[in-house]
């Protein structure tokens, strides 16, 4: 099987703020769109959370894949929900 090319990648920050504790939430990383069929967009994020009790139960590193790039931030901004976080970009 060929290996997917890249035919798109740009750099994201994604911030968002914790409802409970007011404290600001950031994660930084990379989407990628590839020439695949199947799940070509992909946002692999790394946390930026340093020194806060939120860092605790917030994933380090999460990435999320789907179809467009519309599901892919509202699949972000569900899991930003369930953490009570409300996306802020």
């Amino acid at each position: 099987m060929p290996k997917s090319k890249i035919v798109y990648q740009a750099d994201q920050e994604v911030i968002g703020k914790h409802l409970k504790s007011n404290e600001w939430v950031m994660y930084s990383g990379k989407l990628t769109i590839y020439d695949r069929k199947t799940n070509p967009i992909v946002l692999k994020l790394v946390s930026e959370i340093y020194g806060s009790f939120i860092g605790e139960f917030m994933d380090e590193k999460k990435e999320f894949k789907a179809d467009s790039v519309s599901d892919v931030y509202g699949k972000l901004a569900k899991w930003y929900y369930k953490n009570g976080i409300i996306f802020q970009n």
